[in-house]
């Protein structure tokens, strides 16, 4: 049993600033004509949706998921839960059929809280047959033409009523949520309410004091553990404000951290790279930042010359980077009050040990590269369910992440490569063999092999070469592909190799 470091979690300190600066602003939402919400807003609404779980009769312990994007009413939704007792099951709101059906087919919630549009894409997977009771569903109107289906409840239908939200008490699971390892299927990852506290802490110690008045900028995916713990955990229990956002490609990055004067955003490479090419021909002098504005890639590695341009673009300090698995919450991150170490991910935080071991599992010195192996109390005991899982990825306490990497003189920790069969594109999980599993269903594949090349800006591309025994062209392969995999798993080139009939006998 691990042991617990605190008795108090982001809940508690989420409630506490509520009652003690109530018309602080929680949430401002760029996307609704600049919506705000105030903390004692937001814990009102987070009571109307306990009162609405209540008349549904969710239990504690009950896993509930939430397929919403990011906005108010996940959070309140997600705030709600964890005051009631249940465990929210996070997932991605982007997934295809195929890829919902095999999560919800492991966390088998009983109940999905989510929208009209996704119910009705993924009316066949929020069914009994795979666990789920009913469905919630917070957009449908009194004054819609068709009536939902049974097992579904418009927010509207049900009595407006509160529930108070209970303290946790304990450390009791506060998200369940999914990643892959390149075993093709995905994996269940639990976190408990102090963990995600602790790592969240741990975080705040690397950076400028954060707390009532700072601004943060989010736009990363809350159904994420970087998201999750990063952009929302971490704000709400310093009495921060959310500056939300799903549309920041189309505004200029520039503005929105000068108007709102934001002291903390973390982005992904990707995005990064994408500002890096528009601020270039931004004309007109640099716009005034906050003096202590903290910017932090996350999702992937960020090459150093991306980080420093970006930096440079906006007459601001370079982007730093952090580290974190989903099984893991973020564990090691660059300080932005101590000296920068170009292009390190960092140091771990407070309660985070690690490794850097060898082939044979003994530790290599500074400088050598070797796989990091982490423990802590934010790092997960094992997936949920999968004991060969486990058995691979967890010895002796420790967690085998994969990723090789190197230390410096100092202890600062820097990426090298990931030697499992899983990359990142677009700062989204990709599990070669899933790719590889989908594309055998064609009945004239063979043999298939996806592979990852880097561009020439270090960004991954993803290419699968498949052989066939008939004639088959590209098309029907990607064709195959689209109907079960999100478009960033989709290759960017297909190699076809016909095989001839004496070799495929063979």
């Amino acid at each position: 049993m691990k042991d617990l470091l605190y008795r108090e979690g982001f809940l508690h300190r989420f409630v506490h600033f509520s009652e003690s600066v109530p018309e602080q602003i929680a949430i401002r939402h760029l996307d609704a004509e600049e919506e705000t919400v105030t903390y004692r807003q937001l814990r009102i609404k987070a009571e109307e949706y306990n009162g609405a779980l209540a008349a549904l009769d969710v239990s504690p312990g009950d896993k509930v998921a939430l397929v919403l994007p990011n906005g108010v009413a996940f959070i309140a939704c997600y705030l709600a839960l964890i005051g009631r007792g249940a465990i929210p099951v996070i997932l991605n709101y982007k997934l295809t059929p195929f890829e919902m059906t095999s999560v919800v087919s492991i966390a088998r919630p009983t109940l999905v809280v989510t929208t009209e549009t996704l119910l009705e894409q993924h009316g066949e997977t929020f069914q009994a047959a795979y666990g789920v009771r009913h469905a919630l569903i917070l957009d449908a109107g009194s004054e819609r033409a068709c009536a939902l289906p049974a097992e579904a409840t418009g927010l509207y239908a049900l009595p407006r009523q509160t529930a108070a939200l209970e303290l946790p008490e304990g450390n009791p699971i506060v998200s369940m949520q999914f990643t892959y390892r390149g075993l093709g299927k995905p994996l269940a990852v639990c976190h408990r309410y102090l963990d995600l506290t602790q790592s969240s802490d741990g975080l705040h110690e690397h950076f400028h004091p954060q707390g009532v008045g700072s601004v943060h900028l989010v736009t990363l995916p809350l159904y994420a553990i970087f998201g999750l713990s990063v952009m929302m955990v971490f704000p709400f229990s310093v009495g921060a404000t959310l500056l939300m956002t799903n549309t920041l490609l189309n505004r200029d990055l520039a503005e929105v951290l000068s108007e709102h004067q934001v002291t903390f955003a973390c982005l992904v490479p990707d995005v990064i790279r994408y500002f890096n090419t528009r601020l270039a021909k931004r004309k007109g002098a640099l716009l005034p930042l906050h003096p202590q504005l903290m910017i932090y890639s996350g999702g992937s590695h960020l090459p150093a010359d991306e980080a420093d341009k970006l930096g440079k673009l906006l007459g601001c300090n370079p982007v730093l980077q952090g580290y974190g698995l989903t099984e893991s919450m973020p564990v090691i991150v660059q300080s932005s009050i101590a000296d920068v170490h170009r292009g390190a991910m960092g140091l771990p935080i407070s309660g985070v040990e690690l490794r850097v071991v060898d082939a044979q599992g003994q530790d290599v010195v500074p400088g050598r590269i070797g796989e990091l192996l982490i423990r802590g109390s934010m790092v997960i005991e094992g997936y949920s369910d999968a004991e060969d899982a486990n058995a691979r990825f967890f010895h002796d306490g420790w967690f085998h992440t994969g990723d090789l990497v190197w230390r410096d003189d100092d202890g600062h920790v820097f990426f090298y490569c990931q030697r499992l069969r899983i990359s990142k594109i677009k700062a989204q999980m990709v599990d070669l063999t899933e790719i590889e599993s989908i594309a055998l269903k064609h009945p004239d594949v063979v043999r298939a092999k996806a592979y990852i090349v880097p561009d020439h800006k270090d960004v991954n591309v993803l290419h699968l070469c498949v052989e066939s025994r008939a004639s088959l062209t590209p098309n029907a392969i990607a064709t195959l592909l689209a109907r079960d995999l999100s478009g960033f798993k989709l290759p960017k080139t297909i190699e076809i190799v016909a095989l001839k009939e004496e070799s495929y006998a063979s």
